[in-house]
């Protein structure tokens, strides 16, 4: 069975190492060590909050080969944190830390994530559960199936392995008002099937080729099917499961289908939806589409306190809820595949 992603957005990061400053002041390390690219955030992030020195190690896959990254070096006898962004089934976070062992070194190790099946157990870090894949902000497109046909070794940018999906009324098609459902439902369904593509369709490259993901219940799936094939869409359909998601839920079941099937970006016709999914996918690159262009959306939960005083310094980071508490952000962008 194919992974779940399991996202590693930055609000779980800083407080997964929030939770652990206080244990690691009192092992008075010498410096924080890095393994690069995946271990410089969180890396840097613990280097600030205790005030330690940032090293950092590369590796090289296809050789193995561990070397120093920077110019400044530990000593033989000091300690270590050895910092990484996952401890997976490569040979990575072991041979760094075989290679910092070997100069005589005190290390311990922490990851954002590891599972049961990694290679290293390490001394910190998030135990996450089987069948799910970690997924950070700063590798967002090597979650999908084309990254991993690569194996690991990718012969272009990451953005290129980026895999999209798209909403379907309000997209493809004008969405009707929810009220017309309410006073008649097959007219209004019935008007719905009679419609034409949307005027204005997004500039997606294979747009009539992408995953949709609706809103729509199951049981609309025949209609639906016939008026994507008579216009020439021929992705992937995923619709609700009213079993699983109410009609309220509906975002809830869009972020569900993003995460089980690793699609890196979406676009949504509905802003208050746009922002539940993207709190709720973490790391997916979500986008409203207002009929015109695209915005980007960004959306984390804030503490409730923040919520009520909106005063402190902590309050005015990051943050937005799904049902509109706290901050928002949206920025104007051009869609990219």
């Amino acid at each position: 069975m194919p992974p779940i992603a399991f996202p590693f957005d930055y609000t779980a990061i800083e407080a997964s190492i929030a939770s652990r400053l206080h244990e690691w002041e009192s092992l008075s390390f010498d410096a924080i060590v890095a393994i690069a690219r995946g271990g410089l955030i969180p890396a840097t992030l613990i280097a600030s909050e205790l005030s330690l020195p940032l090293l950092a190690l590369s590796y090289r896959r296809d050789t193995r080969e561990v070397r120093w990254l920077t110019h400044e070096q530990p000593s033989a006898g000091q300690r270590l944190l050895l910092v990484e962004d996952i401890a997976g089934r490569g040979h990575t976070l072991a041979d760094c830390l075989d290679f910092l062992q070997q100069r005589k070194m005190d290390v311990k190790t922490f990851v954002l994530a590891f599972d049961g099946e990694s290679r290293v157990a390490p001394d910190y870090g998030r135990h996450i559960p089987d069948g799910a894949r970690a997924w950070f902000p700063w590798e967002r497109e090597t979650i999908t199936d084309a990254f991993a046909a690569t194996g690991n070794l990718p012969s272009q940018p990451q953005r290129a392995y980026a895999a999209w999906a798209i909403d379907l009324d309000g997209i493809l098609l004008p969405d009707i008002p929810e009220h017309a459902y309410a006073q008649d439902l097959e007219a209004t369904l019935a008007l719905r099937d009679t419609l034409a593509p949307a005027g204005a369709l997004p500039p997606l490259s294979g747009l009539r080729s992408l995953p949709i993901i609706t809103g729509r219940p199951e049981s609309d799936r025949g209609r639906t099917l016939e008026w994507l094939e008579r216009h020439g869409f021929q992705g992937p359909l995923f619709m609700r499961d009213p079993s699983r998601h109410t009609t309220a839920q509906t975002a809830l079941h869009k972020a569900d289908v993003l995460l089980r099937n690793r699609y890196t970006h979406f676009l949504e016709s509905d802003a208050a939806q746009a922002l539940v999914i993207a709190r709720a996918s973490g790391i997916a690159a979500v986008f409203w589409w207002d009929g015109t262009q695209a915005m980007r959306v960004h959306a984390s939960l804030a503490p409730l306190d923040c919520q009520r005083k909106n005063k402190s310094a902590a309050c005015a980071a990051p943050d937005s809820t799904a049902d509109g508490k706290g901050s928002r952000h949206a920025e104007s962008t051009t869609l990219e595949d």
